[in-house]
Parts: C-alpha cells; sequence; structure tokens
C-alpha cells in the first residue's frame, strides 16, 4: 500500500484535533455506559460488582496512558480492542430488554474505532513529516 499523499499543515492539525476530540470522547463514554450497564442491569447477587467493572474497562484502560501521549500505534491498537466492544453491544443488543443500551455500545465503540483509526493515521503522516508547509510560516 503507498503512503497517503501529503496533506497543508493547516488542514492536517485540523483533522488531527477533530479526531482527537471524537476519540477521546467516545473513549469516555463507552467507558461510562460499560458502568451504566452494570448499574441498570446488575448481575447476580453472588458476583462482585468491582471485578466485572474491572473486566470490562481493563482492556481500554490499558490503552489511557498512550491514548493521552497521542501514539499512533496505540490508537492503531485501541482500533482492535473497540470491536471487542461492538461485538459486545451488538450481541446485548439482541438481548430483551437491553435492546437501547446495547446498541448505545455498538455505535460508540463504531465511533471510536473510525475516530482512533483516523488519529492513528493522520498522527503518523504528521510524524512521518507528510505535511505541506503553508507560507505563512
Amino acid at each position: 500500500m503507498k503512503p497517503a499523499a501529503p496533506l497543508p499543515e493547516r488542514a492536517l492539525n485540523q483533522r488531527l484535533f477533530i479526531s482527537r476530540l471524537i476519540t477521546l470522547s467516545s473513549y469516555f463514554l463507552l467507558l461510562l455506559l460499560l458502568l451504566l450497564e452494570l448499574i441498570l442491569y446488575p448481575p447476580p447477587e453472588e458476583a462482585r460488582f468491582l471485578v466485572i467493572l474491572l473486566v470490562l474497562w481493563l482492556p481500554l484502560l490499558a490503552f489511557l496512558p498512550f491514548i493521552w501521549a497521542e501514539k499512533p500505534r496505540a490508537h492503531a491498537w485501541l482500533c482492535f480492542v473497540s470491536l471487542i466492544y461492538f461485538t459486545q453491544g451488538v450481541t446485548t443488543a439482541f438481548v430483551p430488554g437491553k435492546g437501547g443500551i446495547g446498541f448505545m455500545i455498538a455505535l460508540i465503540s463504531l465511533l471510536l474505532f473510525t475516530a482512533a483509526m483516523l488519529f492513528g493515521r493522520w498522527k503518523g503522516m504528521q510524524l512521518r513529516g507528510a505535511v505541506i508547509k503553508s507560507a505563512e510560516s
């Protein structure tokens, strides 16, 4: 696959800002939705709430320092992990009475996948120097 054509610096910075904002928003919203699902539909009494929450959150929380540091490779790996939550959301959507929360989890994880993929690609372009410098600089 050949590398993407360079983009003007201003356009690349705008795309990076928007994709980062969407990535972080959908990341934290997904964490919140997973917590909300556990609160609305509690596990059986013998199950430990915090253990289940940790199992749900740990794959996402492992990426937090790298996402915060804007590492493009971590964003690429986050795309793969978000597919797990997409699958969970789709299967939850077909459980009677849980359709709404399942659909929201699937939708937000799909948004996270797309935004993280685009941010990783554009940040990689910026780090490689695939930028057309503007005449103003």
